[in-house]
């Protein structure tokens, strides 16, 4: 698999981190696995899918809305474990 750039250069996860491992565990079947590697893309992939089939597009607030979240499951995803 090919490893991110944005945990190569900085060492933390990056929203998407997990990914690959998730789509090759769903493959496989794992699907509490594939929701453990990233829970952020496991429900919010198939929600913004439905989304963009319903309402016949992502607009520019939507997509804005997008963005706000992946950037807070990645400050997320790497402050909660500091705090543990």
């Amino acid at each position: 698999m090919l490893p991110c750039p944005f945990h190569v250069l900085t060492g933390l996860d990056c929203p998407m981190c997990g990914g690959q491992r998730m789509v090759v565990a769903l493959i496989d079947g794992h699907v509490a696995e594939a929701f453990w590697l990233n829970p952020f893309l496991f429900v919010g992939a198939p929600a913004l899918a439905l989304w963009c089939w319903w309402a016949d597009g992502l607009s520019a607030r939507a997509a804005l809305v997008v963005l706000v979240l992946m950037v807070a499951w990645g400050v997320v995803r790497n402050v909660v474990p500091l705090l543990l």
